[in-house]
């Protein structure tokens, strides 16, 4: 392997520097080939046998673990070793040689919005998501590296369809990028993370790292779509909430397994909870930078930030009004780390928009009440005909993001029925299909659940191909691919169980409340 991956750097320099095509190509079809090869070995053993379709080694387990390490290994080094060519080749930065302060003013206006919407992806997502339990290095760990793999890739694959868009020739020009792009970039990172949300627990990280090369290029496919019908979504409520929902579901109906429903570490702690609200207050805080970040600026950049943030305030005062109603009058943990943020994705679409702020309260309280409704039923609902939603990102982001996108339909048709609310430069610049935009709206909304739901369930294809070189057997759980404090001595082992000195001295914690003769919950100190 070393050999093989010093080569290929080598050769591809050497395309490069001096086009020796034909070495890049040889060389990553031998390393292809030795990983095939070890596969055929492992498959063909004669302790070897079939569990749930699977290929799994009686004997020796490790094995198939070291293979699931060099293949997601090699993957990683190869894919970026190609982005380093492509990086090389074709992308430049973006100046304005004629107007050095015009470009400085520009940095000054997207640099703040780029850093809010930075925390956002990799403190708010990465914290969010560790309210499992045993969970948290695997949540924290995989955002931090699966966004920045996300970012790199999606900068690439929005230049090509900025090519495609713009019909110019790929060798003849150079693919200059600035802060939009980055910006693009995270969004894209953002998709991704919901939709790791979705399966959150239950992937190896060769699978992660499958949905994060595919995911981007659909992510893409659908923003040209929606340029392509001229329409708008300020926010990402379309492209990046509803898209990134159920393609997430989509792969996680193909991965749910008996054993992962009720397993006794989907489950959070005192302090899971804690770390996961940390996340829950930075993307609150932000959410109304997400949704201004490239919105047109002036009077549509001042209405996101306003519509958003008090979007959310409705859906944050709503949220503990029904989660106690529904929860044996008392307040739910999950339902304030989550739906109160439902308040920044229903805005998403139409952030920039003059739907007065009563508007905007309307639609937090709306996505607010829903989102915590779809925690209480639709969950366990799905969960129980075979579709498991770790995160609760149907409730979040799918449902909420499908709430705003038609209200961004409605929004269009009250513009067109009055055209006194908006000038005629600010109208052409905010419904560039004039008065098609509801029609586009609605089309691009389906079409990007409809792309969301296919390419998620043949990339569900791939995860479950994966799962035969090493199945995840620790559900829920960082032992099997994170060296964990206070593990003791297990030889190496990554499949043995290691317990922290709670496992041992903590007895199990009961949430059944004692209560008094007329069902009043009786108060016990500890």
């Amino acid at each position: 392997y070393p050999l093989f991956l010093t080569s290929t750097i080598i050769y591809s320099i050497s395309e490069y520097i001096f086009e020796y095509h034909y070495f890049y190509i040889i060389n990553i079809f031998l390393y292809l080939l030795s990983i095939h090869m070890e596969t055929v070995q492992i498959a063909n053993t004669e302790n070897s046998k079939k569990v749930w379709g699977r290929t799994i080694e009686q004997g020796d387990k490790v094995l198939a673990y070291r293979l699931e390490t060099y293949v997601f290994c090699g993957v990683i080094l190869f894919f970026e070793i190609f982005l380093f060519v492509i990086y090389g080749i074709w992308v430049r930065y973006e100046t304005d040689t004629e107007n050095y302060l015009e470009s400085a003013t520009n940095v000054n206006l997207y640099y703040y919005y780029f850093r809010d919407v930075n925390i956002m992806i990799f403190f708010g997502f990465g914290f969010l998501m560790t309210f499992l339990r045993k969970y948290a290095y695997s949540a924290l760990g995989y955002t931090f590296l699966f966004s920045c793999l996300a970012i790199q890739w999606g900068v690439v694959v929005r230049g090509f369809f900025e090519f495609i868009y713009a019909n110019e020739d790929f060798s003849e020009h150079y693919y200059y990028i600035g802060i939009p792009a980055l910006l693009d970039g995270l969004f894209c990172a953002a998709a991704v993370m919901i939709t790791y949300g979705a399966v959150l627990g239950r992937t190896t990280p060769l699978q992660l790292l499958i949905i994060t090369i595919i995911e981007p290029i659909l992510f893409f496919l659908n923003i040209y779509i929606g340029r392509v019908l001229n329409a708008f979504d300020v926010g990402g409520g379309m492209y990046i909430h509803l898209f990134g929902a159920y393609f997430g579901l989509a792969i996680a109906y193909l991965i749910t397994y008996e054993e992962t429903k009720d397993h006794p570490a989907n489950g959070a702690t005192y302090v899971s909870d804690q770390l996961a609200m940390a996340g829950t207050f930075f993307l609150w805080l932000l959410w109304p930078s997400f949704n201004a970040a490239i919105a047109p600026q002036g009077d549509p950049q001042l209405r996101a930030i306003i519509n958003t943030f008090i979007s959310l305030i409705g859906s944050v005062i709503i949220v503990f009004v029904i989660s106690r109603l529904l929860t044996e009058f008392k307040f739910e943990m999950v339902h304030v780390q989550n739906s109160t943020l439902a308040g920044g994705v229903v805005m998403g679409v139409m952030a920039h928009l003059n739907i007065l702020p009563v508007g905007a309260l309307a639609c937090g309280v709306i996505a607010g009440g829903v989102s915590v409704l779809g925690y209480v039923y639709l969950t366990p609902w799905l969960t129980r005909h075979g579709l498991q939603d770790t995160a609760g990102v149907h409730n979040l982001h799918g449902m909420p993001g499908f709430i705003g996108s038609i209200g961004a339909v409605f929004a269009a048709l009250h513009a067109r029925n009055d055209p006194e609310r908006y000038n005629a430069d600010e109208f052409t610049i905010l419904f560039p299909a004039g008065n098609a935009q509801p029609g586009r709206q609605a089309a691009t909304t389906f079409i990007v659940i409809g792309v969301a739901i296919v390419g998620g369930l043949i990339t569900g294809v791939f995860v479950r191909l994966a799962d035969r070189i090493n199945r995840k057997i620790r559900w829920f759980e960082d032992t099997q691919f994170w060296e964990m404090p206070h593990a003791g001595d297990h030889g190496g082992d990554p499949f043995a169980h290691r317990e922290t000195p709670t496992d041992h001295h903590t007895p199990p914690v009961s949430h059944h409340v004692p209560e008094e003769p007329h069902g009043i919950p009786m108060i016990v100190q500890a």
